[in-house]
């Protein structure tokens, strides 16, 4: 009989006469930020191409000169000059993915309701997760253009400063923890281009351990990175926030002005930091360290694109039915797949038109750091 599943991957064997479990165990659950406060666009069908343009009207330079009296004659604009607004233009193309799962008619015999049910919630999981990752490569592309800046983690006290920025280039010199000083950077850097802001201040509260919050942008961490986070001076959990009434699901804390929430997608550079015993460190081996990314960026910052619709714009886990991705989930009945002579199998598949862009990288930071070993 067919034997399209296997217990070492994803897929389970299973003969006619073998009795299952009515339930199944439930699967690893990952928090998924990237689309937090990103700005959707829409491809609309039959729009003749495969791209969407945003247009942004910059501002204009402030007017300092004072008008004169008009001592001409009335002629056109009565002797006054005229301003043009500079347009810039952020444009992306949009690609398709998408993941299939096939299933015998002995799985259809036996429990269809059951595992044809969690095959679907299990492929709804897998499409938020794989345009998850599909965005973090979006953050980390936007940090790489000129108006991009990457910060660099070198020391205790935030690196060595030259001219006010960041001696360390690579990777390679990456030394240290996250801090207040690269989270200072983060936010000046933000403040000096004029990003937006995501939240407004969280004012004192009666309630006994709480904390105003300022007006913030956002932060996104790996797992590791949050509890160097959640050690530096001034941290205020979540769970103290004066005055919120909302906050991002998984949202654990702010601190110097931002956010944060973290996340396990975040790509860990194995290997990638300073030469030196990984000690205190996270690290490969026993003469390097991992370096991670750390996300800030303003409102605005970030764009994606879904086709006929709108993708999510807050954080998400998988598996949750509140805030799906925008999906097409398909599913085939028996004997429609293919060329399936005895119809003996289906199929259960999710696709998205998908693509992420870095709308304004001035609003965008990127820093690199090693993970205390906890």
């Amino acid at each position: 009989m067919p034997q399209l599943m296997s217990s070492v991957t994803s897929n389970l064997p299973l003969g006619v006469n073998f009795q299952m479990m009515k339930g199944l165990l439930s699967a690893a659950r990952q928090k998924l930020p990237f689309f937090n406060g990103s700005l959707p666009g829409q491809l609309n069908k039959n729009g003749s191409t495969a791209s969407v343009k945003w247009e942004r009207l910059e501002n204009l330079a402030a007017s300092t000169t004072a008008l004169g009296e008009i001592t001409t004659s009335p002629v056109a604009f009565f002797g006054r000059s005229t301003v043009q607004h500079t347009l810039s233009v952020v444009t992306v193309a949009i690609a398709k993915y998408g993941q299939a799962v096939l299933m015998t008619e002995e799985v259809d015999f036996q429990q269809m309701n059951a595992r044809g049910a969690r095959f679907a919630d299990n492929l709804g999981a897998n499409a938020g997760l794989s345009l998850n990752i599909l965005m973090e490569s979006a953050y980390s592309a936007g940090t790489v253009t000129t108006s991009g800046t990457i910060r660099y983690a070198t020391s205790a006290a935030g690196g060595t400063v030259s001219g006010g920025t960041n001696v360390a280039s690579v990777d390679a010199q990456v030394a240290a923890t996250i801090t207040l000083t690269d989270i200072k950077f983060a936010v000046n850097t933000l403040n000096r281009n004029s990003a937006m802001l995501f939240t407004t201040p969280g004012y004192g509260s009666g309630n006994i351990g709480t904390n105003p919050v300022r007006a913030s942008y956002y932060g996104i961490t790996h797992v590791d990175v949050e509890e160097d986070v959640r050690s530096l001076t001034g941290f205020i959990s979540v769970e103290q926030y004066g005055g919120y009434t909302e906050t991002l699901p998984f949202e654990y804390g702010a601190v110097g002005g931002v956010r944060w929430c973290s996340t396990e997608v975040i790509p860990v550079s194995s290997a990638a930091g300073t030469t030196t015993a990984p000690g205190p460190f996270r690290g490969a081996g026993t003469s390097s360290n991992d370096v991670y990314s750390t996300y800030v960026y303003g409102k605005e910052a970030m764009g994606t694109i879904g086709l006929g619709n709108m993708h999510a714009t807050n954080s998400y886990e998988m598996y949750d039915p509140a805030n799906p991705p925008a999906v097409e989930l398909i599913t085939k009945a028996t004997g429609t797949v293919g060329t399936d002579l005895y119809n003996e199998v289906s199929s259960v598949a999710w696709k998205a038109w998908f693509a992420g862009k870095c709308l304004n990288p001035a609003w965008l930071v990127k820093i690199r750091s090693l993970s205390a070993r906890v």
